[in-house]
């Protein structure tokens, strides 16, 4: 199979077998004679050009000591000169005489800056060590392909489909207006089921994922809650039905044999197929022309009339104008002043004290002109949009920020809970830094435990990210039983926060709104509404989110029964906080799910 190629050291590993030969990163024997071992695998073959990538490691310990393995992962894109980082790190206990595997979830670079070329190359490099041993290298190079939807298929539909895939999408490219002069053409990653990881993130580098009804079938249950996660944040799952199978008896939730249905802000499709071969030329239409998440990324936020949140931030001069003033005032000084005023003729050894002496002076005003212009610190303005699931105790939140810096004194910051943070092209102005064209400064990114550290704030610049996370929760609304079928409906709030205005939807499609506040622990009793007044309402409540966003918004909250939608002033359970240094005004704030019925 064309995977095959991809291995480093082709050796089966710890006499295991495998459906298809996965890409091996590292397959390293450390020590021949104590049997110590290593390999470092991805689970998606090729790597995603987004999000996090799922690396399993397999660490086998043949000495009489306990080990500590380390991992430093570096994921650099190859476009030069912008080449964007994202650095990470992990260990691996591994007791004596014993082996142990883990997954880890590593953050790749995402390809910023131009978008003329279909593909651009990657590489990835793992550098590690153990107790006991020298430290080791590996680097796998590839190609990304960036300006497609990136799919990821089961080894099930791959086997017998993918050579003839890859054969029509590279002539559908070369067909296509440009033509195409790139590498060899991947239509999807590949992945063997058994191997998918347990939490949302090894899958957040994917816009769609395709499943046969048998590999549905041998989903353990965490990766079933996982991939129902993506698809609440957007991810798009579609899952092929063999001859005879019924979607709703896979086991998978909100999937039925109705074809297509929106899920909170992603959607599952189901598909027939013969159960050995896709057909390459109408799989391919079916996924032609799909929209590339990573565009929204690297374009979608970049004005702001397409990013209403940005334009609530207000604009600001960056005083170009006081740099040229100083300077010349500076050169005054440094020159003729300094010349033949401070050192003049038959004093000129003074220059050696009088030359450093204004040098220094100059930076210090130079640094309190910039404290008193623009302060320490930074504000900004935030979206959040929380979907509550009851049934799932749990809330999936998707956040968009946008932020202005004075001075900063530290640029890193902890998260609470895992999340997945990534930097936004800005508008082409003095305050940008990675911006929506060829002149930008690349992204440097570090992530170590709960830590990022890197360019994701600057002093004296203008940044944006997306930010997405499932969070634990037993938030919700509750209807109150007894209540005469014709009467106002009575919620009961079991938020946690305050929501401030309300609109909700009965089991028979009648409108109702909240009159004046409600806290959690509390109850209100609604009154009648109707249909277009809740319509706008929606409208300017999803209007600070980005064109993508808001459609998805108004797509998943339209037409919903026994369900509310709410704002906010503040959530703090919810909120995904980052650098604590800025200070966050006005947060829009939308909270929508199902009412939990008595």
């Amino acid at each position: 199979m064309k995977s095959l190629h991809r291995l480093l050291l082709g050796v089966l590993l710890l006499g295991a077998t495998e459906a298809y030969a996965q890409k091996n990163i590292a397959n390293e024997e450390l020590d021949s004679l104590s049997g110590t071992r290593l390999q470092v695998r991805s689970v998606f073959d090729p790597l995603p050009p987004s999000g996090y990538a799922p690396m399993r490691i397999v660490a086998t310990n043949g000495t009489g000591r306990n080990a500590r393995w380390g991992f430093d992962f570096h994921s650099q894109t190859q476009l030069y000169p912008q080449q964007n980082a994202h650095r990470s790190s992990f260990a691996l206990d591994v007791p004596a005489r014993s082996t142990q595997s883990a997954l880890f979830l590593v953050p790749v670079a995402v390809d910023y800056g131009d978008r003329s070329v279909e593909v651009s190359g990657h590489v990835l490099r793992v550098d590690f060590s153990g107790t006991g041993f020298d430290v080791g290298s590996k680097n796998e190079h590839e190609n990304r392909v960036t300006h497609r939807a990136a799919l990821a298929l089961s080894e099930t539909l791959a086997e017998f489909s993918i050579t003839q895939l890859n054969k029509e999408m590279e002539s559908r490219l070369r067909s296509s207006s440009g033509g195409y002069y790139g590498g060899p053409v991947t239509f999807g990653s590949r992945f063997d089921v058994s191997d998918l990881p347990d939490s949302w993130l090894g899958y957040s580098g994917f816009d769609i994922i395709l499943l046969s009804s048998t590999d549905c079938q041998k989903l353990k249950p965490g990766v079933k809650r996982a991939l129902l996660e993506w698809v609440r944040l957007g991810g798009t799952l579609h899952v092929y039905l063999s001859p005879g199978a019924m979607a709703s008896s896979l086991g998978l939730p909100e999937v039925t044999d109705a074809g297509s249905k929106a899920v909170s802000l992603g959607k599952i499709a189901v598909f027939g197929w013969d159960g050995k071969t896709l057909p390459a030329r109408e799989t391919i239409n079916r996924y032609w022309g799909e929209k590339a998440r990573m565009e929204s990324l690297r374009s979608d936020h970049a004005t702001s009339s397409s990013w209403p949140l940005l334009s609530l931030l207000g604009s600001r001069s960056f005083a170009s104008w006081q740099v040229i003033v100083f300077l010349v005032v500076f050169g005054l000084l440094v020159g003729p002043v300094n010349l033949f005023v401070l050192a003049p003729a038959g004093r000129r050894h003074k220059l050696f004290i009088t030359t450093p002496l204004l040098s220094i002076g100059a930076s210090l005003v130079m640094v309190v002109l910039i404290l008193l212009q623009d302060g320490t610190g930074g504000s900004g303005r935030r979206f959040v949009a929380i979907d509550l699931e009851p049934d799932e105790a749990a809330a999936y939140v998707t956040q968009e920020q946008v932020s202005r810096t004075g001075v900063l004194l530290g640029a890193a910051f902890e998260v609470k809970q895992p999340v997945l943070i990534e930097p936004l092209t800005m508008p082409d102005t003095p305050w940008a830094k990675l911006k929506n064209t060829n002149n930008l400064q690349p992204a440097d990114l570090t992530q170590d435990g709960r830590e990022r550290r890197g360019n994701f704030f600057q002093s004296r610049a203008e940044q944006g990210q997306a930010l997405r996370a499932a969070v634990s929760t037993r938030a919700r609304l509750e209807l109150k039983a007894g209540a005469a079928p014709e009467a106002a409906p009575t919620l009961i709030s079991a938020l946690g926060f305050t929501v401030e205005e309300l609109f909700y939807t009965d089991a028979a499609g009648a409108q109702w709104r909240l009159e004046k506040p409600l806290s959690t622990g509390q109850s209100a009793t609604l009154v009648k509404a109707d249909h277009s007044a809740q319509r706008l309402w929606c409208e300017a409540a999803f209007d600070p989110a980005v064109d993508s966003l808001r459609n998805l918004l108004t797509t998943t909250t339209t037409n919903r029964r026994s369900f509310f939608v709410a704002k906010a002033r503040q959530a703090p359970d919810f909120t995904l906080d980052t650098l604590s240094s800025i200070r966050w005004e006005d947060d829009h704030i939308v909270v929508f799910g199902p009412v939990t019925q008595p």
